[in-house]
């Protein structure tokens, strides 16, 4: 569908600032034009530092996973585009749910409500 995109690959930070900060450094070094980065993981601030020190924050879309007071304040700030977040409530009632049903011998997804995942960008916060 897109025939001049091109995806680098991925990449582990494993939760841990520096690491994203270093990865995402040497990724805007490596690919100079690049439009684009999901976190997935955690530590967002230090995808968003390196996009600032390299004075890309307006520049690459930054998509980050769950809402937390640090990718709020990203949002807010601008240097992060989007979150994409569930309710941590209602995924632990899922959890709960299941276990119950296993318990009680009955199918795993007995009532077990489809997980639902929201959009955040800075104009919706709630």
């Amino acid at each position: 569908m897109f025939p001049r995109l091109e995806v680098v690959g991925l990449r582990e930070g494993q939760d841990d600032a520096g690491k994203n900060y270093r990865q995402t450094r040497a990724l805007l070094e490596q690919h100079p034009d690049m439009g684009g980065i999901y976190n997935i993981g955690g530590a967002s601030d230090g995808v968003a530092r390196a996009l600032k020190e390299a004075g890309r924050e307006q520049k690459v879309v930054f998509i980050g996973h769950g809402l937390t007071p640090d990718t709020r304040a990203l949002l807010i700030d601008g240097s992060m585009d989007a979150v994409i977040t569930q309710s941590p409530h209602t995924t632990l009632m899922s959890c709960v749910r299941i276990f119950t049903n296993l318990r009680d011998k009955r199918e795993a997804l007995s009532g077990v409500e489809t997980t639902r995942s929201q959009v955040i960008f800075r104009e919706n916060l709630p």
